[in-house]
């Protein structure tokens, strides 16, 4: 293969996404660190350092004046004024949280210990002595946004920050697994393009490779199975035209030695014979008229298979017509059927093969007959629409079987077994359908909705 050095293997192509998927996330984090740095430096957000940096500026001015307002204390934190025994006296935070601020105060420790709703968030206090009473500031243990209205309606902006670099990792993984799912779908279009062409016998085509080291090995395979399948089936399409020419051969031969036969037969019926000798004589002729179908039969197959030799002429609808009408009648006759004829909007002249076209018919027509009931019905129809002429023969049998309808025009199909006393040997609607498409036309085996017996129709 000449792109074997520009192959990758599929581990190389799935390594490619996970790094690509953590160089995204490293970027993202980055991104996301860098956002978090300017708005510390804009003051857009407020670091805990510089929270505590203001209390400690402030803690002057808080424990030396008279009254403690809001004013004084940072703008990110909360403040409670306690007497020395830890009554409440004023400030921003309730009376509850002043006394569990004074609690932590008293123990000696700065942090509440526990986790809020945020999950991270902690509380922190700054107690500062003043006289007979302390202030106490509450403030968070994370950077704050420097707008009330976002502190009151947003987390934390490391607790936000998490979560913006999750959501934007979960799409990146979304985005590239979209994008790495659709390299290796189009990787894998010579694969399935192959095993289509493959299954539809077309294997005139030449592999288109992947660049994917173990899809091209599978590729590879293919193409030899493919040439040898060719080879395979060209040798058999040989072989098979080779025998149709021989059996077609064979067929027209016997004919020769069976004339002779037949004519030396009726030469026998002419002389004088005992009783015995013409009961002898007349078997030579039966079985001698036997094996003349069974020659017949081997010669309309090889013409089937072959095509026939089409010999259009422009010819009398009405004429067509009568000459169908009367052999119709001569085969319902025999299991005195009743026979009803349609004609519609028909031209008065078509283009066809005539005695192919009849015999086509007929054969449906034979069909038709075979699988109705004595003193049952035929009906025949024939219709012009859309510059084609339509046949229908409707029987008044049981019906195809799903069987019928999926094998009926195939070569040697017989639906009823006890038909092949009757030499059809399944080649009348295979015959039938071999005329039909040579004058372009489809036959179509169905089931008749009004009658529930077999109805084939001829589009030409």
């Amino acid at each position: 293969m000449g792109l074997k050095n520009r192959n990758i293997k599929l581990r190389t192509f799935f390594i490619r996404y996970l790094l690509t998927l953590f160089a995204g996330f490293v970027l993202i984090v980055l991104i996301g660190m860098g956002l978090l740095f300017a708005s510390l430096k804009t003051g857009f957000v407020i670091s805990v350092g510089d929270v505590e940096a203001s209390i400690e500026r402030q803690k002057a001015a808080i424990a030396s004046a008279e009254t403690v307002s809001a004013e004084l204390i940072p703008k990110t934190c909360e403040y409670a004024i306690v007497s020395t025994n830890g009554e409440f006296l004023s400030g921003s935070m309730t009376e509850s949280e002043a006394a569990a601020a004074w609690d932590i105060v008293q123990s000696g420790r700065r942090t509440s210990g526990g986790l809020l709703a945020t999950g991270l968030n902690v509380d922190c206090y700054f107690p500062i002595e003043r006289r007979n009473e302390f202030c106490i500031v509450e403030y968070s243990s994370m950077a704050q946004f420097s707008a009330q209205l976002l502190r009151e309606h947003l987390p934390a902006p490391e607790i936000m920050l998490f979560w913006i670099i999750l959501a934007a990792f979960l799409t990146e993984i979304f985005l590239l697994s979209k994008l790495y799912g659709r390299k290796i779908s189009h990787k894998l279009i010579p694969l399935q393009n192959a095993t289509e062409k493959i299954r539809g016998k077309d294997l005139a085509f030449e592999i288109q490779y992947s660049g994917i080291e173990e899809i091209d090995a599978a590729l590879q395979s293919l193409d030899g199975m493919k040439t040898e399948l060719k080879y395979a089936l060209e040798t058999q399409w040989k072989m098979e035209q080779t025998k149709k020419t021989q059996i077609s051969a064979l067929a027209h031969d016997l004919k020769t030695p069976l004339t002779v036969v037949r004519g030396n037969a009726e030469m026998l019926c002419d002389t004088e014979q005992t009783e015995e000798q013409k009961e002898y004589t007349r078997y030579i002729m039966k079985n001698t008229d036997q094996m003349e179908q069974y020659v017949q039969m081997l010669i309309d197959i090889s013409k089937a298979e072959a095509g026939y030799s089409l010999q259009l002429k422009n010819i009398n609808m009405k004429t067509f017509l009568n000459d169908l009408y009367a052999q119709i009648n001569a085969l319902a006759s025999v299991k005195q059927l009743k026979t009803e004829f349609d004609e519609q909007n028909l031209p008065d002249i078509i283009s066809v093969d005539a005695s192919l076209m009849q015999r086509a018919i007929i054969n449906v027509a034979s069909n038709a007959v075979d699988y109705s009931p004595e003193h049952g019905a035929i009906w025949f129809s024939v219709s012009a629409e859309n510059n084609k002429i339509r046949f229908t023969i409707t029987d008044s049998g049981k019906g195809f079987s799903p069987e019928d309808l999926r094998n009926a025009t195939n070569q040697f199909y017989q639906g009823d077994l006890s038909r092949s006393s009757k030499l059809h040997y399944g080649m009348g609607l295979f015959i039938a359908d071999s005329i039909v498409k040579q004058h372009g036309g489809t036959l179509v085996a169905a089931n008749s909705p009004a009658t529930g017996g077999g109805m084939v129709t001829i589009d030409i």
